[in-house]
């Protein structure tokens, strides 16, 4: 259970701010002279997605034959830390919305959004929830969120460039590349060291025998992209980014550790020494499939729930897909570490919404095959989501659930194996190893943090005379002076 500790002055602002929200603007003027709750769903599809848009406009349709009190608004809504807290002083959030596992502190404690336990309670769900991703949505024993569903950062290989270049084949002849030896041995990079020598040999072989520039790793460095994947590098190096300090009791920035300067200097090597990175070195979360999808790299850093997107957007074939285990690293007293980092989507409800639209909002939850219902309709829409997925060419490999009781999980047991269409045995290493090495992001402004150590990333990138030690010292005193010091306040 997470600890937050809220000043009076806070609970004195949220006071008034309850106070005036009962206007008529925003969410909480919902109910129509005609009994009517309107509830605005912010993760509505945008329109150029059609089959996805007529999907969930049969599930309205569904839910209001079976609601007639409710009023489904479809309003898409893409969570952006920038332009929020604007949108939501001035109560234009939707009712429900998307965000990330990184920000639901925040949220709380500037009062944003709203705790929704008694309605979970009512529903039965509080006690189904999976305990991760409920304590990220827990503050002083209140749940202000339901989990979407979670990923784990993983290693996707492009199985065709590791064909051509001879490091891996397919041993039983049927079709697929293998990324085991005969004897089982994992011809993948399984630690830092290998996924080093593997990126630089891929890179080197590629333009040795056909004349091809080809990045052995794809790195990313922007959008606050960069610093997320530096973090896991980091842990596995041996240390985190932000520790507390039992003496002080306070937590301190550690953006400056050994590991990290390990972590920035394998980096280092890999762009200047190997020459195995992309030329460009200012890549976000939108560039990484496009470089694997067009043959142009063989490995990324990439979450469990973003697989599909070479598929999607570059046909590529699925049996030439494997993900595997963030590799393994070790610190400086040679102990090893691996960690897989653990983030996720969680629907949060605005702090301006009423009860009776947070009721409806999750009520509607089961007819889009997001709540941990098992009845008919919960099944039919997640049925309904998985036809759309194929129709559309999408890669469906088992989700990271967001609920655990047992007959949900059974369902989905079920549900999948009927639809999930890669070849397992290149993804089981990835989906067997997550239950032990899973790791939630560092705690406190986090994509802050992420996004200081973007430009630190980008430096080491852009110039070949960079002190890695030397940029973390300043990128650790940002932090620090910016941030972490008002975690301590």
């Amino acid at each position: 259970m997470k600890k937050m500790i809220v000043s009076v002055l806070l609970l004195a602002s949220l006071f008034a701010f309850y106070a005036c929200s009962n206007d008529t603007s925003g969410s909480s003027n919902a109910t129509t002279t005609t009994g009517i709750t309107d509830i605005t769903i912010g993760f509505w599809p945008e329109s150029n997605l059609t089959q996805d848009v007529e999907m969930y406009e049969d599930w309205e349709r569904l839910f209001e034959d079976d609601y007639p009190q409710y009023n489904i608004v479809g309003q898409p809504y893409v969570y952006d830390t920038a332009t929020f807290p604007a949108l939501a002083s001035t109560g234009q959030l939707p009712v429900v919305f998307e965000t990330w596992f990184t920000e639901p502190e925040k949220l709380v404690s500037k009062g944003y959004v709203r705790d929704i336990t008694a309605i979970l309670s009512e529903l039965e769900w509080l006690d189904k929830m999976d305990d991760e991703m409920r304590a990220e949505l827990t503050f002083d024993e209140l749940v202000y969120g339901i989990p979407r569903d979670g990923y784990g950062l993983g290693l996707f290989l492009n199985l065709e460039i590791f064909e051509m270049v001879g490091l891996m084949t397919d041993i039983d002849m049927d079709g697929i590349v293998d990324i085991y030896d005969e004897e089982g041995n994992p011809l993948y990079p399984t630690t830092m060291d290998e996924l080093y020598e593997t990126s630089a040999f891929i890179s080197h072989e590629m333009m040795r025998l056909y004349g091809e520039e080809v990045a052995g790793l794809v790195l990313l460095s922007a959008n606050k992209n960069g610093g997320w994947q530096f973090s896991n590098l980091v842990w596995n190096f041996g240390e985190a980014l932000q520790v507390y300090d039992e003496t002080t009791e306070t937590w301190r920035a550690n953006l400056n550790s050994p590991a990290a300067v390990k972590a920035l200097e394998w980096i280092y090597e890999l762009k200047w020494t190997e020459e195995a990175l992309p030329a460009t070195p200012s890549l976000t979360y939108s560039d990484w499939y496009i470089y694997i999808g067009t043959n142009q790299a063989a490995m990324a850093f990439v979450g469990s729930d973003a697989i599909n997107l070479p598929v999607t957007n570059y046909e590529m074939p699925k049996d030439y897909i494997a993900f595997v285990p963030m590799p393994q690293g070790t610190d400086d007293q040679m102990q090893t570490h691996q960690y897989t980092l653990f983030g996720g989507t969680p629907f949060m409800f605005s702090a301006r919404a009423t009860d009776e639209q947070v009721r409806g909002a999750l009520l509607f939850m089961e007819y889009i095959g997001r709540s941990p219902e098992t009845s008919e309709i919960a099944v039919q829409s997640i049925n309904r989501g998985n036809t759309v997925a194929e129709n559309k060419g999408m890669t469906i490999v088992p989700s990271i659930k967001a609920w655990k009781d047992p007959a949900y999980l059974m369902m989905m047991a079920e549900i999948e194996t009927r639809y999930v269409n890669v070849y397992m045995p290149n993804f089981e290493p990835f989906y067997d190893g997550l239950a032990t090495t899973k790791r939630p992001e560092e705690p406190y402004y986090t994509q802050e943090m992420y996004e200081i150590l973007d430009g630190v990333i980008q430096q080491v990138l852009t110039n070949e005379n960079a002190n890695p030690e030397a940029l973390l010292n300043s990128a650790n005193t940002s932090f620090e002076t910016n941030y972490m010091s008002q975690v301590n306040d």
